[in-house]
């Protein structure tokens, strides 16, 4: 409830309408839905709200329980679909946002001892959403969800990045690595590229042309190039590397 907490501190808020299923919100500048269901089971945020964006501010739970704040897109990149949303389906993605967002946060890294920064790869639903959604989350255990401070600053950072908007040139599908990228993090701190989020190699066998659409079209940005893990593809590298030269994707190795 933390970052609900501080949202509603930093703005003011003023309720619009409650349901059994969630609580809608106004403030001047934006709606704030409070959903009483796990986030990546709901699938009707469209029949709540028209936006142009979705942010999902979420806790982020792993079995390390390092403390980590982290960012991805939506999206399930095989067959199977155990946290919601639809097999083989991409979400609709906004690399700028995810950029802007993940260079800000870590402009204020200092101000962030105990946490990593990272982002993880496409993994979890909704996958129906028609406009771009990306989930901000802090983990990895209670005691960082109960974090006031981090999560004061998360909020800021996502509302600075949401209202003051950059542009990016180069935007890219991600390719290969674990699941919780250093090299696509990095990617996104060092350089003039921004992702339409990662498949990670654990998913590279079911990687297809659909799925490469999806991640292409469903881009709100033109996506020119594909970057790749260049030691995370495994063996499926000569069959990935012909289906993005057949797409007209520059391929760059990382």
């Amino acid at each position: 409830m933390t970052m609900l907490e501080k949202i509603r501190e930093i703005e003011n808020f003023d309720n619009i309408c409650e349901t059994e299923e969630y609580s809608k919100l106004q403030s001047n500048n934006r709606t704030l839905i409070v959903l009483n269901k796990e986030m990546i089971y709901f699938n009707d945020i469209e029949e709540i709200e028209r936006s142009d964006r979705f942010v999902y501010l979420s806790r982020h739970v792993s079995q390390t329980k390092k403390p980590t704040l982290t960012s991805h897109f939506l999206g399930n990149p095989s067959n199977e679909a155990p946290y919601g949303g639809e097999g083989m389906k991409i979400a609709a993605t906004c690399p700028e946002l995810m950029k802007n967002y993940m260079n800000k946060l870590n402009m204020q890294k200092d101000n962030l001892s105990g946490y990593e920064i990272s982002l993880e790869a496409i993994h979890h639903g909704p996958t129906n959403i028609s406009k771009p959604c990306i989930f901000i989350e802090i983990g990895s255990d209670l005691e960082q969800w109960k974090d006031e401070r981090i999560a004061e600053i998360v909020v800021r950072t996502i509302i600075n990045s949401v209202d003051n908007q950059i542009s990016v040139e180069k935007v890219g599908i991600g390719l290969g690595g674990p699941h919780y990228s250093k090299k696509f993090t990095e990617l996104l701190f060092n350089t003039e590229y921004a992702i339409t989020g990662y498949i990670s190699r654990h998913y590279m066998n079911y990687f297809n042309e659909d799925i490469l659409k999806q991640m292409i079209e469903k881009c709100e940005q033109e996506v020119k190039y594909a970057i790749l893990d260049k030691k995370g593809i495994g063996k499926d590298k000569k069959r990935v590397l012909e289906l993005l030269e057949e797409n007209n994707l520059e391929i760059i190795f990382i």
